[in-house]
């Protein structure tokens, strides 16, 4: 499963397992540490990790969770940060480790940490991020286990204003030499026409559409067709309404006669029947033939049909079949290809892309599975792909990196200097002010 970044309280997450950022005696303190013990209960929870024994700088230890929503506590004991010349990385990354150990022992499948030694301890936060997630990271490919690990970043108010050492040359925003770089990618490859011209055609197809009415083109059309003067033309008469009465004022005898007229035409028009069916063929042929037609001269609509039938029907061009189109592979094809190539099985490659491994399942079980382009990136980046494998991958799902998009330059940008994290590519367009994918 992928390890995902989140904001908000860790004391009120509702998972297995909720990682203690702990000191030596384990008996509280500030920060995290504090807030935990305030959410489990202070005197139970002390009470209880009396009978640990303390914990070494680097390891972990499990304690139930009593009242928070998570069912279990693991404390860990983060380095303090003294310049980095005291092992303060392999002590850090042994946090995480033991807590994932501890945790897998226990069958916990949801684990949540705080950013471990980045509050009070001083470790600078760039790095103690970057360590967060390679370690748990790692730990996912190696064992294979199914576990769902959030990194909970606290939440910080307007007016929050830690003590802690951190380094000053720190900024959340790029650096200014990647700012500078990025500026210029985009300035070199942004399409300004192509982004103007699409813009100046909807607009054009808009005004068309709105200005064009059916009274506008019947108007068109009558107007170059049609000559009157208006001295010519008359109103309307209204026609007498005097139907039913007259049919109430007519007498019987009118009525009746009538009828009988109506029947003798009927029975001067009604063909008498023949005596069989070769004289009854020979009629329909003979009248076929004598029989005027309604233009005038002109043959019968049966026997125009049956010509038509006969002489001047001509066959269609052939149409074309399904195996007649060279078609390439499929996304889901594709996927499994550059799988094999790059030696990664199906927990490396979701747990890279940030994707559930049920929905990632679902991709590799339909082999015309069709992603949105955020699938389709994460997973173009987690497989490590070039800028062309990329493109060739994102047009198997119908997409391409738009040279008019500023994202897509971004994302461009990233794949050919070789930043393929998904967090640290999402990390870049936020600071931009764009969605992350």
């Amino acid at each position: 499963m992928p390890v995902t970044f989140i904001r908000g309280d860790i004391t009120k997450l509702k998972v297995d397992a909720i990682v203690n950022a702990a000191n030596n005696q384990l008996r509280g303190g500030g920060g995290v540490d504090g807030a935990i013990h305030a959410a489990a209960g202070a005197e139970q929870l002390h009470a209880f990790c009396k009978t640990l024994g303390g914990c070494p700088t680097g390891e972990a230890k499990l304690s139930p969770g009593f009242n928070l929503p998570a069912k279990f506590i693991i404390h860990t004991v983060g380095p303090v940060w003294q310049g980095g010349a005291f092992h303060e990385k392999t002590l850090l990354t042994s946090c995480y480790l033991r807590s994932l150990e501890l945790a897998q022992q226990n069958h916990c499948k949801t684990v949540a940490f705080p950013l471990i030694s980045a509050g009070a301890y001083g470790y600078p936060y760039d790095d103690a991020l970057q360590i967060a997630y390679d370690t748990c990271q790692r730990f996912l490919n190696e064992t294979k286990a199914d576990m769902d690990i959030y990194i909970v970043l606290y939440q910080r108010g307007r007016n929050y204003n830690a003590n802690v050492r951190r380094r000053t040359d720190y900024s959340r925003f790029p650096g200014t030499d990647m700012f500078r770089q990025i500026a210029e990618y985009i300035r070199d490859n942004y399409h300004f026409d192509a982004e103007e011209a699409k813009q100046e055609k909807q607009a054009e197809e808009i005004s068309v559409v709105e200005s064009l009415t059916l009274h506008d083109i019947n108007a068109c059309m009558s107007c170059d067709e049609i000559s009157f003067e208006p001295e010519e033309i008359e109103p309307p008469v209204k026609p007498k309404r005097f139907a039913k009465k007259a049919k109430k004022s007519a007498s019987e005898d009118a009525v009746k006669k009538k009828i009988s007229f109506s029947k003798a035409i009927s029975e001067e028009r009604t063909a008498p029947e023949p005596d069989n069916a070769k004289e009854a063929a020979m009629g329909r042929a003979s009248a076929m033939e004598s029989a005027p037609s309604a233009a005038g001269g002109k043959r019968s609509a049966s026997s125009m049909l049956r010509h038509w039938l006969e002489e001047d029907y001509q066959p269609a061009a052939k149409l074309p079949k399904p195996g007649d189109f060279s078609v390439e592979e499929t996304f889901t094809q594709r996927l499994l290809r550059f799988m094999k190539e790059k030696n990664m099985d199906s927990p490396e490659v979701y747990t890279e892309a940030c994707i559930d491994r049920k929905h990632f399942s679902k991709i590799l079980s339909n082999i015309h599975y069709q992603p949105n382009k955020n699938t389709a990136v994460r997973l173009a980046l987690a497989l490590k792909l070039s800028p062309e494998e990329t493109d060739a991958f994102l047009n198997a799902a119908g997409f391409a990196l738009s040279r008019s998009k500023i994202t897509d330059l971004v994302i461009s940008y990233c794949i050919s200097h070789n930043q393929r994290t998904v967090w640290q590519v999402n990390g870049i367009l936020e600071d931009y002010g764009l969605a992350a994918i």
